[in-house]
């Protein structure tokens, strides 16, 4: 059969993720400013033209101080949700898409383009990030925001994904097993590498070697199973989760919030629909060519808007007075993240509860490899010389450790003992007790990283 384009997601989910970033973001810097930070004062004053001895006005003159005083705050938060916003819209109605349908084109199994071209695109926002972050030497807001994703995906979204269910998922272990493994061997090199604050030639292409040993581990599995059957599972499952996400979606528009949203994100699909070539929805067989040039400029919108992201984030640490990693691991990381949240929710109502998990963890392995991996290794062949991590390697190091707690803690609560002893054969499930545990520690290790 024909591939077809999939019904792109409605605008809310896009909308409320920068609504969340938004919120996440002002409520941080607030507190921050709030708890000392004169950094963002002196900038509010030479703004406006004060002193820095500057006295309040007599009562008897209007006080406009506050609204003053909160408009670089709303100016940073209205930059925020239009960035977010677009970079969501982009990757859910354009480039997933083209390469959902360049994965049915050749054929590719659902774990083989789950793991390859489907994770390069769920991840792209954080990977041209990292690759801007690396070219500008701004490495200090890109690699927290790798980590801060990281607890996002495997402290908040399982657990939401767990509550949206009236049953415990049933999960397959292997999956899980093999996707958060291979996460935590990234990690933990990525965390030797930081020691010294600099990561060089060898260490970049180690990263990078990492994912490629993952696929082997998605690759050889596949090619030793019977092919036929797998296809018509992957089929069955897929229609089944374009069905459970329209349901969704319906519901979505029929809400004010919904169609609010929807507004606000018109004049943005309006830019994306002149500057993107897609196929038309009801083509019954879209052009490879065209798929692929639709997944070029979809990059390119990516790498602007991910640039400025980082802009975004700069101004917070002059305007707010935030340091960087903490810039990194809550605007960009929840920027990043949240709308995988949403994509995972869907298939958890849909009836998908390991695509839904796996939609989550698996985007992580890419990150910490690829994502990270591969832009420090063309800086290291191309400037010749190592990647400083900056002052900030210490404080991605303590944010390192709160999230193997995380991890640890997923592990212990999803994935039994016997769960590893029975390996690919193994069941396990998730039910609301144990995603508060998992909830629980994330909150708290989150919380540590903003903070440190």
């Amino acid at each position: 059969m024909a591939p077809k384009l999939k019904k792109a997601p409605l605008p809310l989910r896009a909308g409320i993720t920068a609504v969340a970033v938004a919120v996440v973001f002002t409520y941080i810097s607030l507190s921050e400013n709030a708890s000392g930070s004169s950094e963002g004062k002196r900038f509010l004053r030479s703004h406006h033209g004060e002193a820095e001895t500057d006295v309040n006005p007599p009562l008897s003159q209007p006080d406009h101080t506050h609204l003053a005083v909160f408009l670089p705050y709303l100016s940073l938060a209205a930059s925020a949700f239009f960035v977010f916003l677009s970079l969501a819209i982009i990757c859910d109605e354009f480039l997933c898409p083209a390469i959902d349908i360049i994965c049915d084109r050749f054929n590719l199994s659902d774990d083989i383009a789950g793991a390859t071209l489907l994770a390069f695109g769920s991840s792209a926002p954080e990977i041209f990030m990292n690759l801007n972050a690396t070219a500008k030497g701004q490495v200090n807001m890109s690699l927290p925001a790798v980590l801060g994703s990281a607890i996002i995906a495997f402290g908040f979204i399982p657990p939401a994904c767990a509550y949206a269910v009236a049953e415990p998922m049933k999960l397959e272990a292997w999956p899980v097993m093999r996707d958060s493994v291979s996460y935590v061997f990234a990690l933990g090199c990525f965390y030797t590498f930081l020691d010294e604050g600099n990561i060089d030639t060898k260490e970049s292409g180690i990263l990078v070697a990492i994912y490629f040993i993952y696929l082997l581990l998605i690759f050889v599995p596949h090619f030793m199973s019977s092919g036929k059957v797998a296809y018509e599972e992957i089929g069955e499952k897929e229609e089944a989760e374009t069905e459970a996400e329209e349901e969704v979606e319906e519901e979505e528009a029929n809400s004010y919030i919904g169609m609010f949203f929807s507004v606000c994100s018109k004049p943005i699909h309006f830019v994306f629909s002149w500057t993107v070539p897609m196929p038309a929805e009801d083509s019954q067989n879209p052009s490879t060519a065209l798929l692929f040039v639709s997944v070029f400029f979809s990059l390119w919108w990516i790498t602007w808007l991910s640039s400025l992201a980082l802009e975004v984030a700069q101004n917070a640490t002059v305007v707010c007075g935030m340091k960087h990693s903490t810039a990194g691991a809550t605007l960009l990381a929840a920027g990043a993240q949240i709308p995988d949240l949403f994509g995972s929710l869907s298939m958890a109502k849909g009836g998908m509860p390991g695509g839904a998990i796996s939609n989550a963890v698996g985007s992580q392995v890419i990150n910490v490899s690829l994502g990270v991996g591969a832009p420090f290794l063309a800086y290291n062949i191309l400037m010749g010389k190592s990647v400083d991590a900056g002052s900030g390697s210490e404080a991605m190091r303590h944010m390192a450790i709160l999230l193997m707690v995380v991890i640890f803690t997923f592990w212990i609560v999803v994935l039994p003992l016997s769960s590893w002893v029975m390996g690919k054969k193994g069941q396990t499930k998730l039910g609301k007790g144990g995603a508060t545990v998992v909830l629980g520690i994330a909150v708290a290790c989150y919380w540590l990283s903003v903070g440190k």
